[in-house]
């Protein structure tokens, strides 16, 4: 391959080229043209044998007018302007192309650490996963009590003594390469009367033992990610150091690669968090700015990040992502109050931002993203909701566990001490009413629900004959198939079934062609 389609490469529009004032990075792809002197940048892009452009710098946001359609070169979340700049009012057309590329103010004062951004954390990848509790050990001396909540929580009761003192440690090392920036983030509970801080030991990459230094961070610097970006390579050690007295919750430690203040799990996204440090990641594209609003909840995902962007943006419409990163693969989307909140008010921000009514969204999603899809969905009457393999009785396959799915998705127990705060009988009830509370409120007179189900689901079999029962005396368009088998036989044919509604939907009712 060309080496040119391999090194990134900027354009830059202004008065003056930053490759005259600052000296730019090694292996940049620099462009720079006058707003009045742009070619046309099809042309351009196959002379110089430019696949795309990493990034669009402006020095002044009016500039965007200049590109014309030339703009769908530019990825959304990748446009920057000079802030000195910024308009109080902008033009229409000018705030819709703002909106449209989700250009991003920033102090072009100190070109070097904005060219260092776009060099260290402006990047495609996404990647995710975390050390859990079966990876920690508690100190042999602690003589509190320790209770093991599942396989993704560990409560400590006692005293911790005076002092900072070790309490618990993560046995396996985590490999830093340098070759992207990481972050680190812990989820835990505990009383006012406990302190905690976080230790990292840095040992040389490529030497056994040899330990470098040690960094510690307080409960102040943990309210946000913990980020490393250094140029050297490191193995790095993890532990927990707590004083005081009383209860402790310790759960995952989760390691991302980062992209710093350019976004949280991907370019872009945001990470909803609430205050027991619990999380939903988020991410909204803006499409061409026309209805519909597309969302999907990713399903089950042992690797943290998002699912279905491919397939969302190839639909040419604005769509919003959410991810579950919590326990193993995910939680449903359910949480606290706040957290919930934080989902439906990240939807409510976006359907404003584009001028959107609830009849212009559509909701989606697979196996555990249906939960998310229908929980929420039933807030909004949407046009539709779209669902493959439907899972709404959490319950339910937390008790089919034991006979139907031996030893198989042990984190439905784990939802449940943490969504219920405890396993139980009454526990089963508790979390499948946390649906029906929701849905048998819901108006959807005006939805369209689209279902594909399996005739012999091991997760949760009732799922689509009680969506049909509370549903069944009400004016409601259902669409629906089935394959025999249990839930993961026949995804496939699910799958491509979801997307076919989809596609339809998307023709016949907002004039897309998708064929």
């Amino acid at each position: 391959m060309d080496k040119k389609l391999q090194i990134p490469h900027i354009l830059q529009i202004g008065s003056s080229s930053w490759r005259d004032q600052v000296e730019l990075p090694t292996g940049l792809g620099w462009h720079f043209f006058q707003a009045t002197a742009l070619p046309s940048l099809k042309e351009y892009m196959e002379e110089e044998e430019i696949s795309k452009f990493k990034a669009l710098i402006l020095e002044k946001p009016e500039d965007l007018l200049a590109l014309g359609e030339d703009l769908a070169y530019f990825q959304p979340y990748t446009v920057f302007y000079d802030q000195s700049h910024e308009l109080e009012a902008p033009s229409e057309e000018l705030a819709h192309l703002l909106r449209l590329k989700q250009a991003r103010p920033w102090d072009f004062s100190n070109k070097h650490q904005f060219l260092y951004v776009l060099e260290r954390f402006l990047y495609d990848n996404q990647y995710g996963d975390a050390f859990t509790v079966r990876d920690l050990r508690v100190r042999p001396d602690f003589a509190g009590q320790q209770t093991v909540l599942g396989q993704h929580f560990l409560k400590l009761d006692g005293s911790y003594g005076e002092e900072f003192t070790p309490i618990a440690q993560w046995v396996y090392n985590y490999v830093y390469d340098a070759s992207r920036p990481i972050n680190f983030w812990l989820e835990y509970e505990k009383d006012p009367s406990c302190q905690l801080q976080l230790r990292i030991q840095f040992y040389r990459f490529g030497a056994l033992g040899e330990w470098v230094k040690d960094a510690v961070f307080s409960e102040e610097e943990m309210e946000q990610p913990l980020e490393l970006d250094g140029a050297e390579p490191y193995y790095l050690a993890f532990s927990l150091e707590a004083k005081g007295e009383g209860t402790l919750t310790i759960g995952a430690l989760h390691k991302r690669l980062s992209h710093g203040p350019l976004g949280e799990m991907t370019v872009g996204a945001k990470t909803l968090r609430d205050h027991k440090r619990q999380e939903i990641f988020a991410y909204f594209h803006p499409g061409d700015m026309k209805p519909p609003l597309n969302i999907y909840f990713s399903g089950y995902r042992s690797a943290e990040g998002f699912e279905g962007f491919g397939m969302m943006r190839a639909m040419g419409s604005p769509f919003i992502l959410f991810s579950d990163p919590r326990l193993e693969g995910g939680s449903f989307y359910m949480g606290s109050e706040e957290l919930e909140s934080q989902i439906t008010a990240f939807i409510d921000q976006h359907l404003d931002l584009l001028g959107f009514e609830p009849k212009d969204m559509n909701f989606s999603g697979l196996s555990m993203g249906t939960f998310g899809a229908l929980y929420y969905g039933a807030l909004y009457s949407p046009h539709a909701i779209l669902v493959g393999k439907p899972i709404v009785n959490l319950g339910d396959v937390a008790a089919n566990l034991k006979f139907k799915r031996p030893d198989e998705f042990g984190t439905s127990l784990d939802m449940m001490q943490l969504i219920i705060g405890q396993v139980s009988q009454e526990g089963i009830g508790q979390l499948n009413q946390r649906f029906w509370d929701r849905f048998d409120q819901a108006d959807f007179k005006d939805t369209i629900l689209a279902l594909a189900y399996m005739r012999d689901d091991d997760y949760d079999q009732q799922a689509y004959p009680d969506i049909l029962e509370a549903l069944y005396e009400l004016p409601v368009r259902i669409i629906s198939t089935s394959r025999a088998g249990r839930h993961n036989d026949a995804s496939g044919p699910i799958i491509e079934w979801f997307v076919t509604q989809y596609k339809e939907i998307m023709e016949r009712d907002f004039g897309r062609n998708q064929w």
